[in-house]
């Protein structure tokens, strides 16, 4: 009798893992790619580089090669992640690469899925993996420090463009069989249009509606010898009143009002109504209902601690960075501004949440977009026109948006102002997001994808 262990001896298994390597090779030059380094020939981190310039340009894939049973949160997979990724931010954004993990055997393969699978992504596992790759003490002091000096949405950014395939030596063999019998990753196919799929979802999108509003609006006349124009330089945006006609509106009961507002109106002369029903009167009332609900948002924002501001005609909130011995401050568990002291010109980045107001016919909706501001002191100096457009090309790269990230944003600002809970008192609003349900929607991934595409030409060759 005689037990052979094939797989167990270094020997063995580095042959084994030399000829998944080639067969990985096969698999991406099937797909059209050139490879242009091996880690054999040219030694350091990455085990494979590819190039396909007709459809990407000069833009590489660094491929990574898991012969062995692979672990998601493996110290030495953490390690290489944690390089790959200041590889990764250490070129400039058009010069950046995508990463491509081929694995034989991914252990527990949906936890995977919550990291690289935009369908199941959570942000929570996304944090818990940032945090290991930051306390992993496989990489040195030097690493772990630069690592954690990028923001969270660099390395969302990262995983964004890191693919993983588990794929074992007989699934990659199918593969390049079948690519090889037809010609879909030629460079003419992707010239060809392709379908969308026919499939009944819904879309989360930035659009809010608001489900329940403030239940009582004051007007009363401005008192005699005020004007227009100095009422409003004085009033506070971010109380919900208005001016017009000489007429004040108000959100607020006349004992409840700042100075700045309460100046300007005669108290004897203030009514109620109810404020649904005064702005589905007409269009008038509606456009001052709408700059009325704006100002509830901001007000609840400065609540939270948020600054409010009026940017360009846009409507901005951002956190101010309090403390200057801090490099960053976290809101909810996320980091909201960063201080950059190196360079002649230190500066602080905050993430901050545009607002906008729709309405139509009386129904009102909340439109979100989270941006990026620049102060010189952390607060109200904000860095605007030609001085501000170098940091908005830092950070801001225009390769490609990425809705996920935007999403997840959104969700953020959302966790911060407490909407999505019932209203807290008359003043309040209720919300509810807005879903876009289609019967038509682009391809999820690359597979499906090219699934679609070559299910188009064999429907063209038949």
């Amino acid at each position: 009798m005689a037990l052979t262990n094939l797989l167990g001896e270094r020997e063995a298994l580095a042959k084994n893992s030399e000829i998944y390597g080639d067969k990985v090779q096969e698999y991406m030059e099937a797909m059209g790619y050139y490879i242009t380094e091996t880690s054999p020939t040219h030694g350091g981190l990455v085990d494979q580089k590819y190039e396909l310039p007709e459809i990407r340009g000069d833009r590489e894939v660094w491929v990574e090669l898991k012969w062995t049973d692979q672990r998601r949160h493996g110290k030495k997979f953490l390690e290489e992640m944690g390089k790959y990724f200041l590889h990764y931010m250490d070129r400039p954004p058009e010069k950046r690469f995508d990463v491509a993990i081929f694995g034989r055997n991914l252990e527990n393969f949906k936890e995977w899925r919550k990291i690289f699978d935009v369908t199941k992504q959570t942000d929570e596992a996304i944090q818990e993996f940032y945090e290991r790759v930051c306390k992993n003490d496989k990489l040195s002091e030097d690493h772990r420090r630069k690592i954690k000096s990028y923001p969270m949405d660099d390395f969302e950014e990262f995983l964004s463009d890191t693919h993983v395939y588990q794929a074992d030596y007989d699934s990659l063999l199918m593969k390049i069989e079948e690519f090889e019998k037809d010609d879909r990753f030629k460079p003419d196919f992707f010239q060809r249009e392709a379908e969308p799929i026919t499939d009944r979802s819904e879309l989360t999108t930035n659009l809010v509606e608001i489900t329940e509003y403030p239940e009582t609006l004051y007007i009363g006349d401005q008192v005699e010898g005020a004007t227009q124009e100095v009422a409003f330089k004085l009033r506070p945006f971010t109380v919900p009143t208005w001016f017009k006609s000489n007429k004040v509106y108000s959100l607020l009961p006349p004992e409840e009002m700042p100075r700045a507002v309460k100046q300007f109106i005669d108290p004897d002369t203030v009514e109620e109504t109810r404020f649904r029903s005064w702005v589905e009167a007409d269009q008038g009332n509606a456009d001052i209902g709408k700059r009325l609900i704006r100002a509830v948002v901001l007000s609840k924002g400065e609540d939270r601690g948020c600054i409010a501001i009026n940017y360009r005609s846009d409507y901005h909130l951002y956190f101010p960075h309090e403390d200057p011995e801090a490099e960053v401050r976290e809101e909810e568990g996320r980091q909201v501004t960063r201080y950059f002291g190196d360079g002649d010109s230190p500066f602080y980045r905050h993430h901050s949440l545009r607002i906008g107001i729709l309405e139509y016919s009386g129904q009102y909706f909340l439109t979100l977009k989270p941006a990026i501001l620049f102060t010189s002191n952390g607060k109200e100096n904000r860095i605007t026109g030609e001085q501000a457009k170098p940091l908005h090309d830092r950070f801001s790269p225009s390769r490609h948006g990425n809705n996920r990230k935007t999403r997840s944003r959104i969700n953020h600002w959302w966790k911060i102002l407490d909407y999505g809970d019932p209203k807290q008192d008359e003043l309040d609003i209720g919300t509810e997001p807005v879903m876009l349900k289609v019967n038509k929607r682009p391809p999820r991934d690359t597979d499906e994808r090219d699934d679609a595409m070559q299910n188009k030409w064999l429907g063209e060759f038949q």
